[in-house]
């Protein structure tokens, strides 16, 4: 086994291990209900695309996703000690929110033909309010290139995590769409 692929053997048992740790962070903080996850491949290539409506989207998201799955994640998280380790060391994909990110866009272009799930969440930021906000064109322009099956991915109740001026354990909806294919695309 080369070193990438000894570095992927590590990235994916970090992963699993972050992912159950999550899982039992996650049941003791909210409760949250899944719709549709008869409907989420468990392999082959995916683009994953969801809303985003507070910092815990993402682990949500990993809790819920019983596959592996590769985010595109804003470049500061890289900076910070811990995550940016977990970030660098499971394969996320830094990406600067600030104008066009050629090389996120392409690095995600090679894990979908790599076969993996990638996440994006097209509104680039968290929305301060429990609304979406409109959408870059990042998704589209992985869907189009790609050709990779898009499944929608949509959730309600996560800026209630670990607020404490609310209740205790938030209700947190989940609702995964039926995956589809991007109309073709030429020029």
């Amino acid at each position: 086994m080369g070193i990438s692929g000894m570095n992927e053997k590590i990235g994916a048992t970090i992963y699993s291990l972050a992912r159950v740790l999550l899982w039992g962070f996650t049941h003791l903080i909210c409760s949250y209900r899944v719709s549709g996850r008869a409907s989420l491949p468990t392999t082959g290539p995916l683009l994953i695309v969801a809303n985003h409506l507070s910092w815990y989207d993402p682990l949500l998201l990993g809790v819920v996703v019983r596959r592996r799955v590769w985010f595109l994640t804003k470049v500061e998280l890289f900076r910070w000690p811990l995550v940016g380790w977990l970030a660098r060391r499971t394969g996320q994909i830094p990406v600067q929110r600030r104008g066009s990110d050629r090389a996120a866009l392409q690095q995600a272009l090679l894990y979908l033909r790599e076969g993996k799930a990638v996440v994006i969440f097209p509104e680039g930021t968290v929305e301060r309010q429990e609304q979406m906000l409109a959408a870059h064109p990042g998704a589209a322009l992985l869907a189009l290139r790609s050709g990779t099956p898009v499944l929608p991915f949509a959730h309600q109740g996560t800026r209630q995590i670990l607020r404490f001026h609310g209740q205790w354990r938030p209700q947190v909806r989940v609702k995964i769409g039926r995956p589809y294919l991007p109309p073709s695309h030429k020029g």
